[in-house]
């Protein structure tokens, strides 16, 4: 922990905006807007698949929205940028807290999750990436400590707001804590961050003609496997949750304890990412991170009783924590630091799809007789496939000339 205490000593400014906006992002959160979903299905008659349609719609809409607009983080001002992306999380938790209509519903979540898991994540990330070099993997940790502070913090205010409010009043309530943020990043120097003023932003053309070529690269198909596949199996399997401890016997309070667990191991192991990361590199790292995972899988479809949630959630754990950082460390890794915010709206694009779809497959799956042991075996095999093509990362690493996609520009800070 000594080196986390000498490394925010120094880099306490640019950090703490990291993990400011990481926490805030919580507002276009599955858990966050799941809180008010009871309400909303029951004041606009919505059946459970319909709301999750449109739930799944406007997701797919903001992760295409994300990728239009994700590399002006490599460009922009981030201070103006930053308040941009306030206020349209804080203007999209108004109109679904005054919704009187479905299409005030289902534009209010194309807002929230295009600020809240869409710019807000992306911003953090990508400026985490760029600006540390030798102490990357420990900026990205501490920043990506939002999201674990935020899933505790959050369900905390609005329940206690939920006892004494109606819910319209308390999103309101809880939304105008998001001003909050505008007078703390005045206070911290975000120009330091800022891009070099000769990274001039990519017109239309040049932006997807870039895209392209990432998409037919090497590095891409090493890489985006395990990033949809990682997020699409947690997004199915803990979205159904409690079907799943219902089917396999398991009391909810054992459920829950063991879940606490998990949230500890989580967020032990955003600490030791972060150290493991910056100690042997990213790419090192990448084809391992999701064996926990694996094994996680394998004791929820094998193990009986009780015992195999606390093996579950502690494995899966592991991979959580690590995963955010292997990641986003990686990208900045292969493809550079100059067009990172570009480079990073593709996969969290692609991310976020796998989270729109996993509760439509693994639902329909369930539907149709489809045990969890069995849904825990098919995606054991498949993070397991995924896992050993990651191996293939080495092999760009071998050679002296990199790969024509990954020589982009270099804007590594002088970094601590």
């Amino acid at each position: 922990m000594r080196t986390y205490y000498i490394f925010l000593k120094e880099n306490l400014s640019p950090v703490f905006f990291g993990w400011l906006l990481t926490f805030f992002s919580s507002f276009g959160q599955t858990f966050f807007i799941s809180l008010f979903v009871p309400f909303i299905l029951d004041q606009f008659n919505f059946s459970k698949s319909v709301f999750g349609g449109y739930y799944a719609v406007a997701t797919i809409i903001a992760s295409i929205f994300l990728l239009q607009f994700g590399h002006r983080v490599d460009s922009r001002p981030l201070r103006p940028l930053t308040i941009q992306t306030v206020l349209l999380l804080f203007a999209s938790s108004i109109v679904l807290g005054l919704a009187i209509h479905p299409a005030m519903v289902f534009i209010a979540l194309i807002g929230l999750r295009l600020g809240g898991q869409g710019f807000m994540s992306h911003i953090s990330l990508s400026v985490m990436s760029r600006y540390f070099s030798a102490d990357r993997g420990k900026a990205l940790s501490i920043s990506a400590m939002g999201y674990p502070v935020g899933e505790i913090v959050f369900p905390l205010i609005v329940g206690l707001l939920l006892t004494f409010l109606n819910w319209h009043l308390a999103l309101i309530i809880s939304a105008v804590t998001l001003l909050s943020v505008f007078l703390m990043i005045r206070k911290l120097n975000l120009e330091v961050l800022d891009v070099h003023e000769d990274n001039v932003e990519v017109s239309g053309g040049e932006k997807w003609e870039y895209f392209r070529q990432i998409v037919s690269e090497k590095p891409f198909s090493v890489l985006i496997p395990p990033v949809f596949t990682f997020s699409f199996v947690t997004t199915g399997i803990f979205f159904f949750q409690y079907v799943l401890a219902k089917e396999k016997g398991w009391p909810l309070e054992w459920y829950a304890m063991c879940f606490s667990g998990y949230a500890i191991v989580r967020f032990l192991f955003l600490l030791y990412g972060g150290i493991l990361t910056d100690k042997f590199t990213a790419s090192k790292l990448f084809p391992f991170y999701l064996f926990p995972f694996v094994l996680g899988l394998l004791a929820l479809a094998i193990i009986p009783g009780k015992i195999a949630a606390l093996f579950f959630l502690l494995f899966t754990g592991v991979s959580a924590g690590m995963s955010s950082i292997v990641t986003s460390a990686v990208i900045a890794e292969l493809y550079g630091t100059g067009r990172v915010g570009q480079v990073r709206s593709l996969f969290s694009m692609i991310m976020v799809l796998s989270t729109a779809l996993a509760p439509v497959v693994i639902g329909f799956l369930l539907d149709h007789g489809i045990t969890v042991s069995q849904i825990g075996f098919g995606c054991a095999a498949a993070l397991g496939l995924v896992s050993v093509n990651s191996f293939r990362i080495r092999s760009l690493f071998k050679t002296e000339e990199p790969v024509q996609v990954l020589a982009t520009t270099e804007t590594e800070s002088k970094n601590s």
